[in-house]
């Protein structure tokens, strides 16, 4: 005699059909949520959505001058301002894919969709994070883009700047005074520094001896540095990056970086543009007896105002 047993399926939508619907429903609002909650240059670059085509133009106009007139003189607009424009690619298809073996559903005693879901959002918004950070460093690093505006800065700080919060500091200090020389506005300026240089920041008495800001010791958070808001994050570059070989991105994103400490810089340095957000499609895959789980972003990033953007080296300057 053969027991016979009447399981509840949990994925099941109204008793039938695929066991497995519900759970892909759920998928993907999970990864969209997971996705945004882990962007966090987002909020820090210029973006523009488009609807067709393959890139984006950003405009960028150069200065003007004024002068004084008397009774009589006629205004002709002698006045030019420069144009230009900065176009930004899209790249290819960034993806996140992962095929579950539905042997595997079978067997499985615990549900761990939800640390997939985590891992590819993690995925897809770290890539993200760490292009334009390292499009931001290269900001710093290039010439004007239009007549009458300057281009990046780079501050050498000294060879222990990674390690040395007084100098780091010093050197955070000097670049919002970079910014300032080029009239580049006061509102929104940040730095991005790694882990180990924030704790050291966070240490550093005279921060908070000078009243800089409201950082805690306890907490582990440091203040502004003339008014430049410190930003932590794992992603800024800190090694030599190659071009890579095979399906490479339609814009630049290597470089050497392994001098870099920190970055300074507005969202007017860099910009992104995106043809499509965040797509998510589950499907099941019978030849494989499996769920195949894909979520993809098609964008790009690129230089729109380099003077906006200074990079602090850990190094000496180069002999000229």
């Amino acid at each position: 005699m053969t027991d016979s047993f009447n399981f509840t399926r949990l994925g099941q939508a109204n008793l039938s059909g695929d066991a497995m619907a519900l759970f892909r429903d759920q998928f993907i609002p999970e990864l969209l949520t997971a996705f945004d909650a882990k962007r966090v240059m987002k909020n820090y670059v210029r973006s523009k959505v488009i609807t067709k085509g393959k890139s984006a133009s950003f405009p960028v106009l150069g200065t003007t001058d004024a002068k004084y007139v008397t009774v009589g003189d006629s205004l002709l607009g002698n006045q030019s301002i420069a144009h230009n424009e900065i176009t930004i690619n899209v790249d290819p298809f960034l993806v996140s894919d992962v095929l579950v073996a539905e042997f595997d559903l079978k067997l499985q005693e615990y549900d761990d969709r939800a640390e997939i879901v985590t891992e590819m959002a993690r995925a897809l918004a770290n890539t993200e994070d760490k292009q334009l950070l390292q499009v931001g460093v290269l900001a710093a690093r290039a010439s004007g883009t239009v007549k009458g505006r300057e281009g990046g800065s780079t501050i050498y700080a000294s060879t222990d700047a990674k390690t040395d919060a007084s100098k780091l500091a010093a050197a955070i200090y000097s670049a919002g005074v970079e910014l300032d020389e080029k009239n580049v506005d006061e509102e929104g300026r940040y730095c991005f520094v790694r882990p180990l240089q924030y704790s050291l920041l966070a240490q550093y008495e005279d921060i908070k001896n000078h009243d800089i800001g409201s950082g805690s010791y306890s907490d582990g958070t440091t203040g502004k540095l003339n008014n430049i808001k410190v930003i932590k994050t794992n992603h800024l570059p800190q090694e030599n990056i190659p071009r890579g070989s095979g399906t490479v991105p339609n814009n630049i994103y290597y470089g050497d970086f392994s001098k870099t400490a920190a970055l300074v810089m507005t969202p007017q340095a860099i910009g992104t543009v995106s043809r499509q957000g965040l797509i998510v499609e589950p499907k099941w895959i019978l030849e494989k007896l499996g769920h195949l789980l894909t979520a993809r972003i098609l964008q790009g990033h690129g230089i729109l105002r380099p003077e906006c953007a200074v990079e602090i080296a850990a190094t000496t300057a180069p002999s000229t």
